[in-house]
């Protein structure tokens, strides 16, 4: 109900009302009752939120990692997480405003800045960032998102600790790079395999042709001698 289009949401909050009632759950169909209709933007968010649940989902845990990392010290880690939040972000709202916009139309500068908004105070409220990530907020988001960490990495560490940190990065980089050497070696074995089994197959039936040429010649021979 809480995704819904907008001109959908009082009817289908009546409908739910009425399955609850005849379910014999009163107190929770009272509670559906009494919710208020939200705003456009925020059905439009959660729409997104449910059309696309692994991004929701990694938004919420990547604004959590903007929040750890952004006091902790470490500026790979922050930029990562902020680069994953803002990449998530993106997703949801270009999925969101194609719900927001009235159809044939592009949505206005103004909606598009208060979806953003909306799905970046979401991610910032402890509270608000599970409910978009379930796609079930219901009122919009007053807090001020993570604009204040825009552009701000955390001091880094001690450059002992930094270096030793690049040089862990490294280890793993070329570490992924021997993984992905032996993969390839794998595959190109499997390859050159397939390879000798369609030569020998080849040959086989070279031979098997040969054979038959053989074969037939012999019986035009007798033919004509008939």
């Amino acid at each position: 109900m809480l995704s819904v289009a907008p001109a959908d949401f009082v009817s289908e909050r009546g409908r739910l009302v009425r399955e609850l009632r005849e379910a014999g759950r009163s107190a929770e169909a009272a509670l559906v009752a009494s919710l208020r209709k939200p705003t456009p933007v925020i059905l439009a968010v959660n729409r997104a939120a449910r059309a696309r649940p692994k991004a929701a989902r990694a938004a919420a845990d990547a604004a959590l990692r903007v929040k750890k990392t952004q006091v902790g010290g470490d500026p790979d880690a922050y930029r990562s997480a902020l680069a994953e939040l803002e990449g998530s972000l993106a997703l949801l709202s270009d999925v969101a405003l194609a719900h927001v916009a009235p159809e044939g139309k592009e949505p206005s500068e103004a909606v598009r800045r208060r979806v953003r908004d909306q799905l970046r105070n979401a991610v910032a409220d402890d509270e608000a960032r599970e409910a978009l990530a379930g796609g079930v907020l219901e009122r919009e988001v007053e807090t001020a998102g993570f604009s204040s960490f825009a552009g701000v990495a955390p001091a880094p560490r001690a450059r002992k600790r930094s270096t030793s940190s690049a040089r862990e990065h490294e280890e793993r980089a070329a570490e992924r790079l021997r993984e992905r050497e032996r993969e390839l070696c794998a595959e190109l074995a499997r390859a050159e395999e397939r390879l000798r089994e369609a030569e020998r197959s080849l040959r086989e039936a070279e031979r098997e042709r040969a054979k038959a040429e053989r074969e037939a010649a012999a019986i035009r021979a007798r033919l004509e001698q008939l």
